[in-house]
């Protein structure tokens, strides 16, 4: 079939944030790309889940994307995580203070403009307005966008790779419609269009989990109630509130919106989803100081529920021509956004062979392969990582303790792509797979998942203290190791050591004598009184916040 019978070269089955991003980057690199949102054009954007971005997101948007300036503008920066744990003795607590504690924060380098340049940004973000103005973008680079068509069909070619593709969609009250082109990239979502269509899409038996969520404003907003070691406000990072079988979210977004859900093991508690909040009270409940703060909260949106979470695909991409992003491919838990990311990095490894395929270079069927004996790794590496949570440790906050700071050291490598300048063809083959991709990680992280349980009965030892934990790499750290800070690749690094800190940590809990680095930070950086004149001077958050990004 000739060139000039085919209607585009890519056909992008949804225009959400994963279709913008896939036309804005192939329309870059000269191909043609149609989208077909099956959304209507005046109606509004599906609020979901997916609103803190990570390191691994964040390179791509900023040096792939140009999105520096946008993000800087309208996404709030946050510096880490949180993890607040429920005792297992005694009654619930109603204060964040008398909960089990762990907080990464990297704020304390905010004040260190040397190291604060060094820094992949991370953010928490609106997704409607950047979901938009992703659409924006690729039509202002020639992308075709049609709103309101929705794709019933897909024939996938029957001859040698690289063969057209006829596309069948209808608009609403419309005749049937077909294009022809050579690749086909599923962007649809939880809909998973050509995963069913295929037959390559399941539920994952293994991962019996629920999620209900909303957006509210008029919070409680007292500064007191937030503030963590050393005054930083826990608002600064995407907050996890975890007890037996479930983790809350809590993610600020401005002083007017904060987005919260729960995501829970459905062999373990049955709210009534059938309630008007879908049973989100009734799991909030379940950890009294989140709870107290959304006492005075207003709803933006009727509640959302998902009542099966965890989906996989046999694989993502094929040389007949079709590939499934993001969550078309697969989707396990909002735990660390990992499902935003993956779909960065397969879109990053995605591009060269789909430039292949429509300038009728020969197919690399190892790449291919490849790229789906990684995602095989990745989908088993994070069904572990849950099923380990929901089962044995979100109620274990020594557990937790070891593994997120264990999981966090997996950005390391990110920081061999910090600079723009680092976003090479080499660097991205070299640095940027899908998360947990082989075997030797997976097999890693599964063994420090499964020996952490051996301290995850300690804190049931009578009298014992609360763990109260604190990464904060602030200017002692930074005078410390600055002349990892001034090599090219020293972040990477430092970056590295920190994982090491949980085998540290593990040392601690199993020998009296050894070290505590992450007690002795949490001590150093203890929390300040608030007087009634600091409590108004800290109540508000800069909206967004304006901290300079490094990078493209």
């Amino acid at each position: 079939m000739s060139d000039g019978e085919l209607a585009c070269d890519v056909v992008i089955i949804g225009g959400g944030l994963v279709g913008g991003m896939a036309s804005t980057l192939l329309q870059k690199e000269g191909l043609r790309t149609l989208v077909l949102e099956a959304r209507p054009q005046d109606r509004p954007d599906k609020i979901v889940v997916g609103e803190a971005l990570t390191e691994g997101t964040s390179v791509f948007l900023r040096h792939e994307l140009g999105l520096t300036d946008w993000l800087k503008a309208h996404a709030f920066r946050k510096f880490g995580f949180d993890f607040l744990t429920l005792p297992r003795q005694g009654p619930a607590p109603r204060r964040f203070e008398d909960c089990h504690e762990l907080l990464l924060s990297l704020k304390p380098l905010e004040s260190t403009p040397a190291a604060l340049r060094r820094l992949i940004p991370t953010y928490h973000v609106d997704r409607p307005p950047l979901n938009r103005h992703l659409a924006e973008r690729a039509r202002a680079t020639g992308a075709g966008w049609r709103y309101g068509a929705s794709v019933e069909h897909v024939d996938l070619s029957e001859g040698a790779p690289g063969g057209a593709i006829t596309v069948h969609f209808r608009e609403k009250g419309g005749e049937p419609e077909q294009l022809r082109c050579r690749f086909v990239l599923d962007c649809s979502g939880r809909r998973t269009l050509l995963g069913r269509q295929l037959g390559i899409t399941r539920p994952v038996a293994g991962l019996n989990t629920a999620a209900t969520w909303n957006r509210f404003r008029n919070v409680g907003a007292d500064p007191a109630v937030w503030s963590s070691f050393g005054g930083v406000d826990r608002r600064r990072h995407t907050i996890h509130c975890c007890g037996p079988g479930f983790w809350i979210w809590w993610i600020h977004q401005s002083d007017e919106m904060t987005s919260v859900g729960v995501s829970y093991d459905r062999d373990q508690h049955w709210p009534d989803v059938k309630a008007e909040d879908r049973g989100f009270a009734e799991m909030i409940e379940k950890f009294p100081p989140v709870a107290e703060q959304l006492k005075t909260a207003q709803a933006l949106e009727p509640y959302q529920h998902y009542a099966h979470l965890a989906y996989e695909s046999d694989h993502w991409v094929n040389p007949r021509g079709y590939a499934l992003i993001g969550d078309a491919g697969w989707f396990t838990d909002a735990l660390y956004s990992v499902g935003i990311e993956t779909a960065c990095r397969q879109l990053a490894n995605l591009t060269p062979l789909v430039i292949d395929c429509c300038r009728g270079a020969a197919i690399d069927r190892s790449t291919y392969e490849r790229l789906n004996e990684e995602f095989i790794y990745t989908r088993k590496s994070v069904q572990k990582m849950n099923e380990f949570k929901y089962k044995h440790g979100w109620a274990r906050p020594h557990v937790v303790a070891q593994t997120a700071v264990y999981e966090l050291g997996d950005i390391q490598e990110l920081y061999n792509l910090q600079d723009r300048s680092q976003w090479t063809r080499e660097g991205r083959d070299r640095h940027y797979h899908l998360p947990w991709y082989n075997q030797d990680r997976y097999q890693r992280l599964s063994g420090f998942l499964d020996n952490s349980l051996l301290d995850g009965e300690r804190d049931l030892i009578p009298g014992a203290p609360l763990l109260k934990k604190a990464l904060l790499p602030g200017p002692e750290v930074y005078l410390a190791t600055w002349p990892l800070w001034r090599l090219r690749r020293g972040p990477a690094l430092f970056f590295k050591i920190i994982r090491l800190w949980s085998f540290s940590e593990r040392l601690t809990q199993r020998h009296r004598l050894w070290p505590d680095g992450l007690g002795w930070m949490a001590r150093l950086r203890k929390r300040p009184m608030l007087t009634a004149g600091t409590k108004a001077k800290q109540n508000a958050l800069p909206e967004p916040a304006r901290v300079k990004s490094s990078g493209s």
